[in-house]
Parts: structure tokens; sequence; C-alpha cells
């Protein structure tokens, strides 16, 4: 039986949050991981696995970070803090190639576009094995992508991490090697699809970058071997999204346009406004705010004709709400800090239960009051910590590196105004409820 999610959210929190505090301090003095490495006669490949939770710290590197990193013994303290039971890998998954750890990699190792828009190809799977795979395998595998995939939008990417990549390992993997008739087969591909999607999903949010892509990778194979198009659209903004994150604008546009091209083609309306709204993450990040605009735009007509009932169940999260979650990210990417302070608000209070979103969105907030420009105020540092302070109990908890990530990105813009008091409490309030501190 996989390990029940409860069990692994302290482990998963602690590695993460540890790993995210360490990234915050050394990107504030301004250190490369290899010079940090230097410094602390680490190398800076350790330092790397630390911050991406791939490696869990000892005491003695976290009393070498902080003096290297002069934290006053943030690292230490967290390190005392933190539950330390036995880390156990993610086990290898057969159905994603292994390989050597690396990150993100661009076109010229790895084209989604190209491997989706070729031709067919001979599925590796042909259900010639001996276990007779039927409808009750494939409601077992649906049921387990629901109440994962809520886990996920929740909690984040590391909740229930482990429990689904040892059930691809243990159960989809199998059921893709037994028997089945062609109209099963494509059910199947469909599921394993969706369930590898999902994986890579978690595995990106939780800052495991490379095989986010590998896992990503191997389920645009499988939507494409079920003749699933809705889901490769959804898969392929996933990847964009990731580019996105990542730092690859061109990238994920690129991506962000097949998905959208391929999603028109579906007759899935929910489809085809997440590809466009997520395309308009994109054009911000390039800077095309026109682009972007009218891809925002194309995204809110799509999802005007969606009836949700009729939607693939995987994509009917997408309402109204998370496109106007969408839309403040692509108006923080474009420099849009005054659209970003109008609508902010609306979507922090439609993301009751939804911690990540409410904390994703939260520090996109907190941040527009850090910019000055055209048709805003100016800066409040007041507002920014008000905005973020708020937002603490949401994250408390989060196994999401992207949203701690997002709030350390806040901390960073308000460094310069360490002095102030409610920057000061805004530190002591994080360290207490979030970092495990006090």
């Amino acid at each position: 039986m996989p390990q029940q999610p409860r069990e692994l959210t302290a482990v998963e929190s602690a590695r993460q949050f540890f790993g995210a505090e360490l990234r915050h301090w050394r990107n504030l003095r301004k250190l490369s991981q290899d010079k940090l490495g230097a410094i602390t006669n680490d190398s800076g490949s350790l330092v790397q696995k630390v911050e991406t939770a791939a490696r869990y710290p000892t005491r003695d590197f976290a009393q070498r970070m902080d003096q290297a990193l002069d934290t006053g013994g943030v690292l230490e303290q967290m390190w005392m803090k933190m539950n330390q039971p036995a880390w156990q890998d993610d086990s290898a998954d057969p159905l994603v190639p292994d390989g050597p750890e690396h990150g993100w990699v661009g076109f010229d190792e790895f084209d989604p576009i190209t491997e989706w828009f070729a031709g067919a190809h001979a599925p590796e799977f042909l259900g010639i094995g001996h276990r007779r795979i039927g409808a009750a395998d494939l409601e077992i595998m649906w049921s387990m992508c629901g109440v994962l995939t809520k886990a996920d939008r929740h909690l984040g990417g590391g909740y229930a991490r482990a429990t689904l990549l040892q059930f691809i390992n243990a159960t989809v993997g199998p059921a893709l090697r037994g028997s089945y008739t062609t109209s099963t087969g494509k059910q199947l591909f469909t599921a394993a699809a969706r369930l590898l999607n999902l994986a890579g999903f978690m595995l990106f949010d939780t800052a495991n970058q490379g095989r986010a892509q590998q896992y990503f990778r191997r389920a645009l194979q499988l939507a494409k071997d079920g003749d699933n198009h809705a889901l490769g659209a959804h898969i392929l903004t996933d990847m964009a999204m990731q580019a996105h994150y990542v730092g690859h604008p061109a990238e994920a546009v690129a991506i962000g346009e097949a998905a959208v091209a391929t999603a028109h083609q579906t007759g899935s309306p929910s489809t085809a406004a997440r590809c466009n709204a997520l395309l308009a993450r994109a054009h911000a990040l390039h800077g095309d705010r026109a682009a972007s605009d009218r891809a925002l735009g194309a995204a809110q007509v799509h999802l005007g004709r969606a009836r949700p009932a009729d939607e693939p169940e995987w994509i009917r999260f997408f309402t109204e709400r998370q496109l106007a979650a969408e839309s403040i990210y692509a108006a923080h990417d474009s420099g849009q800090a005054a659209e970003v302070r109008a609508n902010a608000p609306f979507v922090l209070a439609d993301s009751v239960g939804m911690e990540r979103r409410h904390v994703l969105a939260a520090a996109t907030f907190s941040g527009s009051f850090l910019i000055s420009g055209p048709h805003v105020d100016g800066v409040d540092v007041e507002q920014a910590c008000e905005v973020l302070t708020n937002a603490l109990p949401s994250a408390c908890g989060l196994t999401s590196s992207r949203s701690i990530e997002a709030i350390n990105t806040v901390r960073r813009q308000l460094a310069p105004y360490a002095d102030l008091p409610c920057v000061q409490d805004l530190e002591q309030q994080y360290h207490q409820t979030v970092s495990m501190i006090g």
C-alpha cells in the first residue's frame, strides 16, 4: 500500500522550507551556488541539492551556511526544529527513463512541439500481456487521480508526490503491460497520461525541474497514443508554465502557441481558455503586452462558451476565478502594478481553501506595492507587508517550492527596508508560522 500522504507532509515541508530559506539568503547575498560552496568548502552541487530538497542538510552544513551568509543563525535554528525521519527517495519509475540529475532543458535537447505534431508512431504498449485490464482498473486510476489532484491544488506538489510516483510504478506500469482491447487501450493511455502529467506538475511545483520535464514528456507521448488532443493541449500548457517559471519566455510562448492550436481542435472551450491564459503569461514575460492582452481576451471568450458538465474532468477547475488569477500573474509579468492592485483582492477573496493559489496571488499582490510607475501611488512598504503577513497562515504546511519562492522573492524586495518595524514584524511572523522557527 502506498505511503499515506500525511506521513509525508512534515518531511516534505521541512526540506522544502530549509532549501527555500537557504536559496533566499544566497540570493540576498548575491552569491551563486558555486561561489557559496567555495566559501564553505562545499560543492555547488551540494548547495543545489539542498536548495531543491534532493539532499537532507546536516547541522554542520546549516552552521557553515549561517556563517557564510551572515543569517544570524536562522538556518541552524530551522535545522533544530526539523523532524528528521529517514528520507526515502522517490522510487524509480520504469515508465520514465532514469538518468543523471539535471535541470530544465531547452529546445536544443527536447522539443515537445515537434514530438507532439510529428506523424503517428507505433505505441510502445500493445496490450498483449498476461493480465487482463478492464473498466475496474480504469476506475481505480481515475479515482486516485481525483484524490491526488485535490491534494496538489490545495497543499502543494510535495504533499502526496511520493504516493503518486509509487502508484504509477506499482499499478500504472503493470497495467500498460497487460492485455486490453484497442478501445480500452486508448482509455488506459489517457488515464496513464493524466497521472504522469499530474506527477510532472507535482515535481515542477517542488523544484524538481528536470524530472518534471521527463514526466511531462512521457505523459505527452501517452496522450498521443490515446489520441486525446484535449489532454495533450493541457500537458503542453503545463510545460509552457514550467518554461515560463524557469525563465525561458521564448520557449514558453512557442509551447503555449502549440497548446492553443491543439486546443482549438478539441471541442473543449475550457481547455482553449486555459491554454490562452497561460499563453498570455508567456507573452507578458516575453515583453509583448499586446499579444498577452489578445490571448487573455480569447481565454475569456472561450470560457464563456464552456459547459463544465461537458468538459474533461481534469479541466473543470478552470473557472472564472482561475482565469482571474492568471490575469493578475500576466499583469505582474508585464509590469502593470495598477492592474494587479485592482484585481488581486477579488482573487484572494475567492481562494478560500485553495492555499497554494492564495499564497501565489498574495505574493503577487504584495510585490505590486513595491513597484513605482504609471497609474500607481508609488511604493507602499507597509501595505506590502500587511498583504504578505495575512497570507502566511495559508503558507504554513504548504509543500510547494513555487509558493515559498514567491514569498521569498517579496522578502528580498523588502530587504532594503529591513530597518522598518513592519518588515521586521513580517520576518518574525514568517519564521514563527511558516519556516518553523520560534
